[in-house]
């Protein structure tokens, strides 16, 4: 897993990305949400630590100030898209630019949506939230497509752990109905966001849900110590 430099190169390669090549979309141009330079340091201090899976790096970073589709906007949301390697930057970058082009020619009048730089994935993809002229995130994800390939092993060992764990038992104890099923592995979770030495398993608990939406408990379990880091709970909307 990563440690020690290649850790901090990584979080450092990130915060410099926004510092010098943040890419703002026009909707948040248009409205006066494009961060000064001042603010560009306050976003890029405010970041947490991001750093590659295992043995990986991050040999580019590109990150993108998106909107929220919604005038005058209520949110921000910062993508982070670290890739691997040239050729998945070389992906993202064609992809961004296929984007731009697609936003330049929808964007004739306020009234008329325009797309957003969803649906772009790095080897890596984060999503921040946070409203316009704040660098304070109320919200940050992981959301990258391979964080369910856990191994069994892995798995079951943070199931175990998680079911032994109070915080689990008082949450399923507290459901109204014994439907909800069991506990859910959603894959692997960062360093910052389940308050770990490395990578951990992300593990939902449905707490409640009327067939559209509800509420989950969430549990980060650290492989490695065998250990619950963190709980929250999260809403929880049907696709």
């Amino acid at each position: 897993m990563s440690r020690g430099s290649d850790r901090d190169a990584d979080a450092q390669r990130v915060r410099t990305t926004v510092l010098n090549d943040l890419k703002v979309h026009v909707r948040l141009t248009d409205q006066g949400h494009s961060p000064s330079a001042e603010g560009l340091r306050a976003l890029a201090a405010s970041l947490p630590p991001l750093s590659a899976f295992s043995d990986h790096r991050f040999r580019s970073v590109r990150v993108v100030l998106d909107w929220d589709h919604q005038l005058p906007s209520q949110y921000m949301l910062l993508r982070v898209f670290g890739c691997y390697d040239d050729e998945t930057d070389r992906q993202v970058q064609r992809q961004l630019e296929m984007r731009d082009a697609e936003i330049e020619e929808m964007n004739l009048y306020p009234e008329f949506d325009t797309p957003d730089y969803g649906e772009i994935e790095g080897s890596e993809t984060y999503v921040g939230v946070l409203k316009p002229g704040t660098a304070t995130f109320e919200d940050f994800r992981f959301l990258s497509g391979w964080r369910k390939q856990v191994e069994p092993f892995v798995a079951d060992a943070a199931v175990r752990c998680v079911r032994g764990y109070e915080g689990y038992k008082k949450a399923q104890a507290s459901r109204a109905s014994e439907g909800l099923g069991g506990p859910v592995i959603i894959g692997w979770a960062p360093p910052c966001l389940a308050e770990t030495e490395d990578w951990a398993i992300e593990i939902w608990l449905l707490t409640e849900f009327d067939g559209q939406t509800g509420k989950a408990r969430v549990f980060m379990v650290d492989p490695a110590n065998e250990a619950v880091t963190r709980e929250f709970t999260t809403d929880v909307q049907l696709a």
